[in-house]
């Protein structure tokens, strides 16, 4: 039986949006350790904002995934073993991009793993120089706020508006 060809394009297709969300991940991540490296908490807000828009751009995209593997039987098909079931004519471009998409895959993990350890890293930093300070982190708290501080006023939110 042979696959459907819109769909198989479209398939190759989404293996390229995967990927392109995959390459902007990495570049999030290492900004995000750049970021953290710098101490610019404002600018790693901003980069985390960022990365939550594309996470959900992301699940969008492996919804569409799942959709069209079901409509191409290919449940259970690793990413190498993609192009052996695509028709003949599409075996090289389904070769590339599964592969493209692979190694985008592994360079999101090295990016995001050095971006969380470069976090980890600064908050056990803070730790230490809380602790130093004579206060027990583990008793502070997550610290945004001392015992009867306000917030601005301009910070305030009346739910009743």
């Amino acid at each position: 039986m042979e696959m459907d060809q819109t769909l198989c394009r479209s398939y190759l297709t989404l293996l390229r949006d995967l990927n392109k969300c995959l390459e902007q991940l990495s570049q999030l991540a290492q900004d995000k350790t750049d970021a953290v490296r710098q101490n610019d908490l404002l600018r790693l807000d901003e980069i985390m904002k960022q990365e939550q828009a594309m996470t959900l751009n992301l699940r969008g995209l492996e919804q569409k995934r799942l959709r069209l593997t079901a409509q191409l039987g290919l449940d259970g098909v690793p990413l190498t073993g993609l192009p052996a079931r695509f028709p003949a004519a599409l075996r090289p471009q389904a070769s590339q991009d599964a592969e493209r998409l692979y190694q985008s895959y592994q360079l999101y993990r090295s990016c995001a793993e050095v971006a969380r350890n470069t976090l980890e890293c600064n908050l056990h930093e803070i730790e230490k120089i809380i602790a130093a300070s004579g206060i027990d982190p583990a008793q502070a708290g997550a610290g945004y706020t001392a015992p009867g501080a306000e917030p601005p006023k301009n910070m305030k939110t009346d739910f009743r508006a």
